[in-house]
């Protein structure tokens, strides 16, 4: 599971001294950037990553495979107006939301997703682990001729 540790989080425990400032976290906070919550299940055979992006249309996520390193990235655009009587109230909502996993042990030809009620899930399975002969015996008596008029 060690593999499947978003970036975010261990580059934000590696550096946190270094941008351990309140007018940095005010400026460049997390409360100010939109955010995608992510869920890693693991089972035997893969992971299950579920990534909560409501109100996104599915052709606005996009999914990229990079140098072993799995990108999730969507902008988000939204506006709610409503007018009553003697007021009038707007919220807007926009950003960019990034997230990205280190697909090491991870069969990267078996990869599929899937987006249904504001959830990305994507399917990500187990590279197979190839079996090590710890020993094994060698038969005597091969016809090795054919490499002594190799080396002639």
């Amino acid at each position: 599971m060690y593999t499947m540790v978003p970036f975010r989080r261990a580059m934000n425990t590696a550096f946190a001294p270094l941008f351990n400032d309140s007018l940095f976290n005010e400026f460049f906070g997390e409360r100010s950037m939109p955010e995608m919550r992510v869920d890693v299940r693991e089972r035997e055979s893969a992971y299950l990553l579920e990534a909560d992006l409501p109100g996104l249309k599915k052709e606005d996520i996009k999914l990229n495979v990079n140098n072993g390193v799995l990108t999730i990235s969507a902008d988000l655009h939204s506006e709610k107006k409503e007018e009553q009587s003697g007021y009038v109230c707007s919220e807007r909502r926009c950003g960019h939301v990034e997230r990205s996993f280190n697909l090491e042990g991870i069969d990267v030809s078996g990869v599929k997703a899937d987006y249904q009620n504001g959830v990305l899930m994507v399917l990500l399975p187990k590279q197979k682990v190839e079996e090590k002969k710890d020993g094994f015996s060698i038969a005597i008596g091969d016809d090795l001729s054919h490499l002594n008029e190799a080396n002639k």
